[in-house]
């Protein structure tokens, strides 16, 4: 099997050694994400850090239990805690005002900002197409699930998130 590192090495940062089936070309692996394939609830199923990455790993946007909610009106809610959410914490996440615009640049580039706040926050956000397993998990990829790596001021990777979508009463 020959699989170009190239642009799949966002990818492969995240899950580890894929086990990809064979034949597989990375295009049929990981696509750009597109506007619908963002509007909705998500949760973040696996989550790490970037290589030599330098960041306050107490941060509480680096905790557990993650939720993003994209809206198709470009506005979006994030929320992230020590323990998953109860019910009704998940309805006001569902019902509370966004404070953070998003939009996709061309070949998927997600960009978010914050009411208020100058600075963008810019993710390479790629779609699973096909089914992909790391060895050291139990949680694999399966195809729709979206892969953001998080970017910084130099553009250089922060951290990784794999997010699987969720029903609304999840």
């Amino acid at each position: 099997m020959v699989v170009r590192v190239g642009r799949l090495a966002p990818a492969l940062a995240l899950v580890g050694l894929l086990v990809v089936p064979a034949l597989a070309q990375d295009d049929d692996v990981l696509r750009p994400c597109r506007r619908a394939d963002l509007i909705g609830l998500w949760r973040v199923i696996r989550f790490g850090f970037a290589t030599g990455t330098a960041v306050d790993r107490a941060d509480p946007a680096y905790q557990a239990h993650q939720r993003y909610v994209f809206n198709s009106n470009a506005t979006m809610t994030y929320s992230a805690s020590e323990v998953p959410p109860t019910p009704d914490e998940h309805r006001a996440l569902l019902l509370n005002p966004a404070s953070v615009t998003w939009a996709l640049e061309a070949g998927g580039r997600l960009m978010r900002q914050r009411a208020g706040v100058a600075r963008v926050e810019k993710s390479e956000c790629r779609v699973v197409t096909q089914a992909m397993r790391d060895p050291r998990s139990r949680v694999p990829a399966l195809p729709g699930d979206v892969l953001l790596t998080d970017q910084g001021e130099n553009e250089r990777p922060i951290t990784r998130r794999l997010l699987r979508k969720l029903q609304s009463g999840e």
